[in-house]
């Protein structure tokens, strides 16, 4: 049997669901940056408290569904399709959409990725790299020193996602070498209520420290500040670090453990994460927003937004319609088939 007919395995709800609950909280941060309601406090401590843990989780659940990965055929397939030519074509779009709402030339930069594109970048760079940390001895400890290092080059930008490549990587690796059995536990757990007590911590915490607290540290996509000392950025990206992971754990405990309506949004998050930022573009380049932003409940108002968005954007009518620029269903034309004797070799 090819590697093109082997049965795919199937999906557990559990972590489509979180994906689901992950991409409304992309959506809906996103959605406040665009608006720039983070300068009110609601506006400011929402954003905070999701920067905090979100793609962390995303990052780890990334990690934990690649601990297959073996470059065999019908993932490189799945990495082409999936990763690099929606990479291409939506750079090319969101390139296209700054030149029109903006007036600029277009400039293609497939290096830097746009906006929210790094992910898809970083995301591929880490999958082709699985089988190496797979090896190592402790990768997680390298993955943390990786992390930890990296940004004392002070010239760490945004080129191939290098700094977050880098920043995020322990969340990759974590996810990377947890097992079946490290999931179950936590599914398992019977005290559910603790990950709700983590959410209204993080909410507080970025209520309470508002003027302490900068969401910039959790983008883990830069090099350190020259004015600051080395053992205290050391220090903060540890503190940053283990924020994701509580966080992450925190929404893991939440998320409902059986098929849900989140299930679904879940298996299209990748459509959603494409699509969402292009739709606005034109907000988050207009000279002037409406003022109601700024107002107490604007933030709330805009969270709401974001989660219907999210919504509709991962509805069955636009995922089909979608589907042939967000999955280009061109794999066959970029990669041979495993022949009979490669897979024996393989073996």
């Amino acid at each position: 049997m090819s590697a093109s007919h082997v049965a795919p395995r199937p999906r557990d709800p559990y972590l489509d669901n979180a994906r689901g609950l992950l991409i409304i909280l992309v959506v809906v941060g996103h959605t406040l940056e665009c608006f720039e309601a983070l300068g009110t406090v609601v506006g400011g401590a929402l954003y905070t408290a999701i920067y905090s843990f979100h793609m962390a989780a995303f990052v780890m659940i990334s990690g934990y569904l690649s601990r297959s990965y073996r470059n065999e055929p019908h993932q490189v397939k799945r990495l082409l399709t999936a990763m690099v030519v929606p990479y291409v074509i939506f750079q090319m779009v969101h390139e296209a959409g700054k030149a029109l709402l903006l007036g600029q030339d277009f400039s293609l930069q497939l290096v830097s990725p746009a906006w929210t594109l790094w992910f898809l970048l970083a995301l591929l760079l880490w999958r082709l790299a699985s089988p190496v940390l797979r090896s190592l001895r402790h990768p997680l400890m390298v993955a943390v020193a990786i992390s930890l290092i990296m940004p004392l080059d002070h010239d760490l930008d945004g080129t191939f996602s290098l700094g977050r490549l880098a920043g995020m990587l322990p969340f990759f690796v974590l996810g990377l070498v947890s097992t079946p059995e490290t999931l179950e536990r936590l599914r398992a757990v019977r005290h559910r209520w603790l990950g709700a007590v983590i959410m209204v911590g993080a909410l507080a915490g970025a209520l309470l420290l508002n003027d302490q607290i900068r969401a910039s540290w959790f983008f883990l996509r830069s090099a350190y500040p020259e004015e600051g000392s080395v053992p205290v950025n050391l220090v903060l990206r540890l503190l940053v670090l283990a924020a994701g992971v509580i966080g992450a754990i925190g929404l893991l405990l939440l998320t409902p453990r059986g098929t849900t309506p989140l299930t679904a949004l879940g298996t299209r998050s990748l459509t959603i994460y494409l699509l969402h930022p292009v739709l606005l573009l034109p907000i988050r380049y207009a000279e002037e927003l409406p003022t109601w932003v700024e107002t107490w409940w604007g933030p709330v108002a805009l969270a709401v937004a974001g989660v219907a968005f999210a919504l509709v954007l991962g509805s069955g009518v636009v995922s089909r319609a979608t589907r042939w620029i967000t999955d280009p269903p061109i794999g066959d034309l970029l990669v041979k088939d495993q022949q009979p004797a490669d897979r024996a070799t393989a073996r």
